[in-house]
């Protein structure tokens, strides 16, 4: 019998962080997926999945996107009312301040 050696390798996790600045050297630099996962210590398969991972999960916000936006639409529309309501009231109270702290014509005692 033969003897054989298997060598495992040892998965290396690496965080959500890492993963976002490699795809982003990636873009940005160039080079090629290969130039880049060498530079790194990274298998160049990982990159190429990072960056299929990160797309999807854009896609997935520009998704949500619209539901976010109308939910901002509908938050400002009701601030808005608020602020027009508070206003008048501010205003109201300014006018009473105004007739309280004036003094009296003579003869209304």
């Amino acid at each position: 019998m033969k003897n054989e050696t298997i060598i495992r390798q040892r998965r290396i996790r690496y965080n959500k962080a890492f993963k976002e600045q490699a795809i982003r050297m990636w873009m940005n630099s160039g080079r090629s997926a290969e130039v880049t996962a060498k530079e790194l210590g990274v298998s160049v398969f990982d990159l190429y999945k990072w960056g299929r991972d990160m797309k999807e999960i854009k896609q997935t916000e520009v998704e949500r996107e619209p539901k976010k936006l109308a939910a901002y639409k509908t938050e400002n529309e009701r601030l808005k009312k608020e602020l027009a309501r508070v206003t008048e009231q501010r205003e109201i109270l300014q006018k009473a301040a105004g007739i309280l702290s004036q003094t009296p014509p003579s003869g209304m005692h």
